[in-house]
């Protein structure tokens, strides 16, 4: 990984007397992959991205590189100055911040998971091909380890470093006709249930066999975490940016301090701990913050950067996004309270329903409600008398997530972990009336 503060020196002291913003971020990523029983591919990928933006008597440009190298900077902040003198002055330019509290995090990463050799990957990555062999079934997925290091800084003095370690570990297995599905991500490799994971994606791939065809409507569904991370991603994205919340794109809009879903939903972003935890501070450089989205159904706060926040004379909560983005600021630590019904529990207390692994192929159709279709994949079951009845072939649905979240029914007891783009911490849900538009033969 290159050197930060190296290359923030060079990138002030280029600028000299103009004021610049440095986002310098270095990723370190190995992946292996296995398909039919086999490890199919072993990569690894290294690389520093550096975007900077120039700022002058009310004028901005920005440029970004990938060569850290005095002479490649010299070259760009040579175009930068040039293409500078051309742009007209924006009246709305927000100034550089100024520097707060020394903001640094390593609580997250982990050496051992950073620098993992492959050959501990592989150990990993057979062990769960022999079981499947052994089962008469096959295994696919990916096992991904690295690490990311992120420095925000500027000629006033900001200076914010991060460091995480990441860990990755996919599986899914086929059985004849039927397919189970496991994840999860770690800061720290040895956290993860490796073994737990591999019982999961055969167990379900086993019941999975032979798949029923059922009618499209609305049922009762209960949702893993993985599929209500997946909804969950869209509603925090698109209904409590600041920027979508002031422009009356968000479902909140106007209707902070009101009831807007079912009072068992409390969903905050807290990158400071916890399952969501990440980044402590954004793409300004100030600390993040805390925020309660949703208190027991009641919509309270939407996620500022000091641009929205300067509109709605309130502080940011430190969402900024890197530039350029047409989004504002979003929160992407999302964590959803857990409730106090088990999976077991939920399944038992249903008389017909659908319980669902995860989703795939989600899109957004349309954002004010935040209507959503995608397709269930790896485990849907038929759930009859409080047991499960047997799998069902996969079913499209399209549903508005701001609706269904006023249909909650039950929260699950346990959150997991799930990269979307950020973290988001989900229990199980159980939803009345969801609606499956269609059936699929994938």
């Amino acid at each position: 990984m290159q050197n930060h503060k190296t290359i923030c020196e060079r990138i002030m002291r280029l600028a000299g007397r103009i004021r610049a913003e440095a986002i310098i971020t270095s990723v370190n990523s190995s992946l292996t992959r296995f398909a039919d029983n086999v490890i199919s591919q072993n990569v690894s990928n290294a690389s520093t991205e550096i975007s900077v933006r120039v700022l002058e008597n009310g004028r901005v440009t920005r440029f970004s590189l990938n060569q850290p190298s005095e002479s490649a900077l010299k070259t760009a902040f040579a175009a930068a100055l040039a293409a500078l003198r051309t742009q007209k002055k924006d009246p709305r330019l927000m100034p550089l911040p100024e520097p707060g509290p020394s903001i640094e995090s390593t609580k997250l990463y982990f050496h051992g998971t950073a620098a993992m050799p492959p050959k501990d990957r592989a150990a990993r990555v057979a062990a769960v091909i022999k079981k499947c062999r052994k089962a008469g079934a096959v295994a696919y997925g990916a096992y991904e380890t690295g690490s990311t290091a992120v420095t925000v800084a500027n000629s006033l003095g900001v200076r914010a470093f991060h460091k995480e370690s990441s860990a990755v570990y996919s599986v899914t297995v086929r059985d004849k006709d039927g397919f189970g599905w496991a994840e999860a991500p770690a800061f720290d490799a040895g956290e993860i249930d490796f073994d737990r994971l591999d019982r999961t994606a055969m167990e379900k791939a086993r019941l999975s066999r032979a798949p029923r065809s059922i009618k499209p409507g609305p049922y009762t569904v209960i949702l893993e975490p993985a599929a209500a991370a997946d909804l969950l991603f869209y509603l925090g994205f698109y209904g409590f940016g600041a920027q979508f919340y002031q422009e009356g794109q968000s479902f909140v809009s106007g209707k902070l301090g009101r009831k807007v879903m079912s009072p068992e939903i409390t969903l905050e972003d807290d990158a400071l701990g916890g399952l969501s935890a990440g980044m402590p501070f954004d793409y300004e450089g100030l600390p993040r913050q805390k925020v309660t989205l949703i208190e027991s159904g009641v919509a309270r706060a939407v996620a500022h950067d000091r641009k929205t926040a300067a509109r709605a004379g309130t502080r940011t909560t430190g969402h900024a996004l890197p530039p350029p983005n047409t989004y504002g600021p979003v929160p992407i630590n999302l964590s959803l309270a857990k409730g106090s019904v088990s999976l077991k529990e939920m399944i038992r207390n249903t008389e017909r329903g659908i319980l669902v692994t995860n989703f795939h192929y989600t899109n957004l159709l349309k954002p004010l409600t935040v209507e959503i279709t995608g397709m269930t994949r790896n485990g849907t079951f038929m759930i009859k008398n409080g047991r499960i009845a047997y799998p069902v072939r996969n079913m499209r649905f399209t549903e508005s997530a701001v609706e269904a979240f006023n249909r909650i029914e039950a929260v699950g007891d346990k959150q997991e972990a799930f990269i979307q783009w950020g973290r988001v911490a989900a229990p199980a849900l159980k939803i009345r009336g969801f609606n499956f538009s269609s059936s699929t033969e994938f």
